[in-house]
């Protein structure tokens, strides 16, 4: 009798921020929605309130996508949560964060002092064509690099890195201006969407009903035209991902809230791998106690999800966003516990 009153009442706090009934379902019975939606056993819910981490890749209306959720108690309270937020490069600090930093309302070039190039990223800089490119880049932008940067000269290397710089804060500067529709298409390989039609994929209603909070990505898919309430801010950063570091920009918006604090972000710009990406983060207070939830979604469309390994490469995906994950959320708990 103790194991089912701890089950509910985790799956409880965690259905009331997340679960969105469809017809006929009552958000009173939140344990039915958790296991439907997500698949949580006792057993899971069980290991969640002792503090393991939950995680689970989700059935995904596109092919080409990767659908993953978790979920870690921890040890704090809501404005502790929003306060390690705010603070986006030590938040996301950890040994698969190569560099990071965050843009200013008005990026300048020394919003990114601190990217540099890999020998890999530099060469396909040097190579690159539409059509025929290891990285994510307009037209535009392979045109400029492989034509005025001095390559196979001793400035090579920081000339690569000067260009790839002043080429994001430019992405930057036009996505604050008129949004993702403004941004020159990805012209690597032949089939990629547009980047805002990439992500407003993401935005349909999906069938496990995990619905994150579709007013705050509305906006974001809106942007500039749309309202975006909240802490809002963008920051870069160059990650270890699969077999190569992606560099990618990212529109995080930081909402406050009297039992909760959502975190919402959208992929402006990643340079291998992603076509678009969101991600949330809920912190859900459990009432009257010192601790709580940190819960979080993310769905990704992967350009590598398309021919005849599709099926292979998409499990691969899978699982190394799950263990992925689960590495993040129990770095989260010791950052936010400490």
């Amino acid at each position: 009798m103790l194991m089912r009153h701890v089950i509910v009442a985790t799956t409880a706090v965690l259905a009331a921020a997340w679960i969105a009934p469809t017809a006929g379902q009552s958000p009173q019975d939140p344990v039915a929605l958790l296991r439907t939606y997500i698949r949580a056993s006792d057993a899971d819910l069980l290991r969640l309130e002792r503090g393991a981490v939950l995680t689970q890749t989700l059935e995904s209306p596109d092919g080409r996508e990767v659908t993953t959720f978790g979920a870690i108690r921890v040890n704090c309270t809501a404005d502790v949560f929003a306060a390690r937020v705010r603070n986006i490069e030590k938040f996301k600090a950890s040994e698969y964060v190569i560099e990071i930093g965050h843009f200013q309302a008005k990026p300048v070039l020394e919003d990114l002092s601190a990217l540099t190039l890999d020998p890999g990223d530099r060469e396909a800089m040097r190579a690159c064509r539409p059509g025929d490119c290891p990285l994510r880049l307009p037209a535009s932008a392979m045109d400029r690099f492989r034509t005025t940067i001095p390559w196979g000269t001793p400035s090579e290397a920081p000339a690569a890195a000067a260009a790839m710089r002043q080429f994001l804060v430019e992405e930057v500067q036009t996505y604050l201006a008129a949004g993702s529709t403004s941004l020159p298409d990805y012209a690597d390989r032949a089939g990629t969407l547009p980047r805002a039609t990439a992500f407003r994929e993401l935005l349909r209603p999906s069938s496990y009903h995990a619905e994150y909070q579709p007013d705050l990505f509305r906006g974001l898919d809106l942007f500039p035209s749309g309202s975006v309430q909240g802490d809002s801010f963008l920051y870069w950063s160059r990650e270890r991902f699969g077999l190569k570091p992606v560099i990618s920009v990212s529109h995080s918006v930081l909402q406050r809230r009297s039992d909760s604090v959502v975190f919402g972000s959208k992929q402006v710009f990643a340079s291998h791998y992603f076509e678009s990406s969101l991600g949330m983060s809920l912190y859900i207070v459990v009432p009257g106690s010192t601790h709580g939830y940190v819960t979080y979604l993310n769905r990704s469309r992967v350009d590598t999800l398309r021919g005849f390994l599709a099926p292979i490469a998409r499990v691969v995906a899978a699982r190394r966003a799950r263990s992925g994950l689960e590495r993040m959320l129990t770095d989260v708990k010791g950052k936010l516990e400490k």
